[in-house]
């Protein structure tokens, strides 16, 4: 199972930095890194579940970081995204954003736990979620 929008095992979103995403400064604010993280890692999960549905959702986010590299203007971006390392019942989502000439201008992590909103519990990862995410960033 690979996607097209996996390119070098990074899930890919070509994105263009929009005029409400930018401050008095004229570059992204630091908090709106952490929104394009999230668009990232939603539609990278939703995709690897073969969903659609929002409420397909089934993780919680329990730490998010952010190193700022460069400033964003109005411009094109590439918001980035994998899974790295995967635990008992959570993982970490790695994520960069790249400028249009490829300049590297945020990396980050965030810890998300799969999560049952039924049950409102934390679950194990499985080994078919291990082996759909090796797949899908084409690992294997």
């Amino acid at each position: 199972m690979s996607s097209p929008n996996v390119i070098n095992g990074w899930y890919t979103v070509p994105w263009h930095v929009m005029f409400r995403d930018v401050d008095t400064f004229g570059h992204v604010n630091n908090a709106v890194f952490f929104s394009y993280f999230e668009h990232a890692r939603t539609r990278y999960w939703l995709e690897l579940r073969g969903q659609s549905d929002i409420h397909e959702v089934t993780f919680i986010v329990a730490r998010a970081e952010c190193d700022f590299k460069a400033q964003i203007g109005l411009e094109p971006i590439e918001l980035r995204v994998r899974i790295g390392e995967m635990r008992g019942s959570s993982f970490d989502f790695l994520n960069e954003i790249r400028k249009g000439d490829g300049t590297l201008a945020a990396t980050g992590k965030v810890v998300a736990v799969v999560y049952d909103w039924k049950t409102q519990s934390k679950v194990a990862i499985s080994d078919e979620l291990r082996q759909r995410v090796r797949a899908f960033q084409q690992e294997e």
